[in-house]
């Protein structure tokens, strides 16, 4: 038999095995309320695991693994494993498939043939890889395989990298490089920051290191201490089957509005990030405040706030009707706790007065009618008498409600954070250095802003901050891990807010300050991050190769690259069509897109967007083509993305990726403004396979791009 006969007759093999244990479980469901009718959690627990079971083979019948690697290790043992998305056991326990996130797995991903070493749970297990092998099975077929040493790397990526993307970002277990790799399996109790190029498998990485750590901390914490926070709702819902695909279920994906949003409670409309850069690319906007509020000189003004708010928490004893009901010294052992949140503070000393005054409310009523009892019984006057008795009958009554009268005493501290919030700003000048900012121009933007309820995403750090200080954590202290994704677009005090909700949390920071698009407002240097935020306990990594476009799409963004500084990436070998300009008005644009569309499609392109600079431009556009094609609007109020035809602005193309793109008017870009020039990068490095640019006037840009 030839080699690729016997990995066909093993893949059968494994297959009929899967057949077999999915006839065993159900059999095994059948019988569970027979064996346990008095105990239904068991038959619960029982009804769960092997439907879990019935499912993952079902699921992966198919297409059980992808890989193999032989394993000798130094006392001769072999291992021969079958590595696939999941790992199955047969009914005896000995292991058919072993799962991607095992730790003999990272030998499939890092290691050549010859010595080799990897890190098990007992300690570094070293020998010698002896195969290393991919396959390419498709509808439960084996069609081929290649023995990794016997062809280059790039080579292998070819079939993958090829293929049309689709509505949906896809898991890259089969194809993960030994420098996302090592990105993957870092330790748990490791920060980091990934900086990567543009289609370096910076999310798909990010969600893959996800579903790695929940594999291998799962006998410590559950799923739900994970977290993903990422840009927007499209971008979210473009990633959201992933980590199921991974079959990881309860980690929750979050926009970092969505933490606001839960953790803030409160009704507040939130000005975007693109729709304040809307307003930029149109003239309509000071960036100034904005830059400053996403700053730690903001953070250190609020901070000064804060200070004076603690040494004021406490002004005098509590008194009522000239009766001291508790004495400053009291207040304090409840109140000086500054690892609690003050509204906690406060709820534990009402909680406190509420059971002093039910043991000593007779006696302090007791002390408020000694004030009038000689008065009382030496008057003759009957309706001072009355007086009297009102008066004490009122005390008595109202004292009995002490829960109010406590909370009167903080009324202050007892403001939803919004309210807290415009109290800052309305005396901001007692914390604000007048060098830092236009005092008098913030106090006047924001306020007009809190009037409406209408804050921008530079506030929310501050917002979050003060309910930290007056509210707690609400739950985000469960948190273990947390994947920060396209983070290159936060400020230093969105991160500092960040660290400081997710206390326990360690963190994978994602982002690439080449396609830093908001950088009116966002970071320009990690290592300030790691300096500032990380008290320099964070590791930088970077991942330079580009996975995504073709070596000629490629090397175009790089031309692009070089007016904002950030350097070259390196493209996987894969060549594809010449990057095209051409001269298109817009008297001949609708027909001109038609065509092109019609060729992609002829071509078997799934996913084509044409990519504007802003919302107006694409609007038009969309107008153009809508009645010719199937196809969809991207805006920053749509949640879903649907694959096929797209129009979008460049602000949204973030963190997507097409078959073919087509950037509509090159003479919009500013050779002269940053920020325009990293909105064409990041439009350019969404393709694929092919990019089509078109302009109406001729630039120094064009002439730079046809070199």
């Amino acid at each position: 038999m030839t080699i690729l006969e016997i990995e066909k007759e093993k893949l059968q093999n494994v297959q009929k095995t899967y057949k077999e244990l999915i006839i065993l479980y159900e059999e095994k469901m059948q019988n569970v309320s027979k064996y346990y009718k008095n105990d239904p959690l068991m038959q619960e627990n029982l009804l769960n695991q092997f439907g879990t079971k019935v499912r993952m083979l079902n699921k992966y019948l198919n297409n059980p693994y992808f890989g193999r690697i032989d394993f000798k290790n130094e006392d001769n043992k072999k291992d021969i494993c079958y590595i696939g998305k999941v790992g199955i056991l047969d009914s005896k326990e000995n292991p058919i498939t072993v799962d991607w996130r095992a730790p003999i797995s990272s030998l499939y991903y890092d290691s050549n043939i010859g010595e080799c070493e990897y890190e098990s749970p007992s300690g570094k297990i070293k020998g010698t890889l002896e195969l290393k092998r991919q396959f390419e099975i498709k509808m439960g077929a084996l069609i081929n395989f290649q023995d990794v040493n016997t062809i280059s790397n790039d080579e292998l990526l070819k079939p993958y990298l090829s293929i049309s993307a689709d509505k949906r970002l896809k898991n890259i277990v089969a194809t993960i490089q030994s420098e996302q790799n090592h990105i993957i399996r870092k330790e748990l109790r490791e920060n980091n920051i990934i900086e990567g190029a543009a289609g370096s498998g910076k999310t798909t990485v990010a969600l893959h290191r996800i579903a790695y750590l929940v594999y291998n901390e799962q006998k410590n914490y559950q799923e739900s201490s994970f977290l993903v926070i990422g840009p927007n709702a499209y971008f979210m819902d473009y990633i959201s089957s992933v980590l199921p695909d991974l079959e990881v279920n309860s980690v929750s994906q979050y926009t970092f509005l969505d933490i606001v949003n839960n953790y803030l409670k409160e009704k507040i409309k939130i000005i975007s990030q693109n729709t304040q850069l809307e307003s930029i690319l149109n003239n309509n906007l000071d960036t100034k405040i904005i830059k400053y509020k996403s700053t730690l000189k903001y953070r250190d003004a609020i901070e000064k706030y804060i200070t004076y708010l603690e040494e004021n928490i406490i002004h005098g004893p509590i008194k009522y009707k000239g009766v001291v009901l508790f004495s400053e010294k009291v207040l304090r052992d409840y109140l000086n706790k500054k690892d609690l949140a003050i509204s906690i503070r406060i709820k534990s000393f009402i909680q406190y007065g509420k059971s002093y005054m039910k043991k000593y409310g007779d006696d302090i009523k007791y002390s408020y009618w000694l004030k009038y009892k000689d008065e009382y019984l030496n008057t003759l006057d009957k309706k001072r008498k009355k007086e009297i008795l009102t008066i004490t009958e009122e005390f008595n009554k109202e004292i009995t409600n002490i829960e109010k009268i406590i909370k009167e005493y903080f009324h202050d501290y007892n403001l939803k954070t919004l309210e807290i919030y415009k109290n800052f700003i309305n005396n901001c000048e007692q914390y604000i250095d007048n060098n830092d900012c236009d005092i008098k121009l913030l106090k006047e933007s924001t306020i007009e802003d809190i009037n409406k309820k209408t804050l921008g995403y530079e506030d929310l750090p501050a917002l979050i901050h003060l309910n930290l200080i007056f509210h707690g954590y609400k739950g985000y202290d469960k948190y273990v891990h947390v994947v920060l994704d396209e983070a290159q677009d936060l400020g230093l005090y969105h991160f500092y807010v960040i660290k400081k909700l997710f206390k326990n949390s360690t963190f994978s920071i994602f982002g690439d300050l080449a396609q830093s698009i908001y950088s009116y407002q966002s970071i320009d240097d990690w290592k300030v991050v790691i300096k500032e935020i990380f008290n320099n306990s964070c590791n930088l990594e970077r991942l330079d190769k580009s996975y995504r476009t073709t070596c000629e799409i490629m090397d175009k963004a790089n031309i692009i690259s070089k007016y904002f500084g950030y350097g070259h990436a390196k493209a996987v070998l894969r060549h594809g069509n010449d990057v095209l300009l051409e001269k298109v008005l817009d008297i001949n644009k609708r027909d001109y897109l038609i065509n092109k569309i019609n060729y992609f499609k002829e071509n078997g392109y799934l996913s084509i967007a044409i990519i504007c600079k802003d919302e107006i431009d694409s609007n038009n556009i969309y107008n153009l083509i809508k009645n010719n094609f199937e196809s969809d609007l991207i805006t920053t109020k749509k949640t879903k993305y649907k694959g096929g035809i797209c129009v979008l602005p460049s602000y949204l193309a973030k963190g997507l990726e097409f078959d073919a793109v087509i950037i509509n008017d090159l003479e919009k870009y500013d050779i002269n403004n940053i920020l325009d020039m990293k909105l064409l990068y990041v439009s350019m490095t969404r393709a694929l396979h092919e990019l089509i640019i078109t302009y109406q006037k001729e630039i120094k840009l064009g002439n730079e791009l046809r070199k």
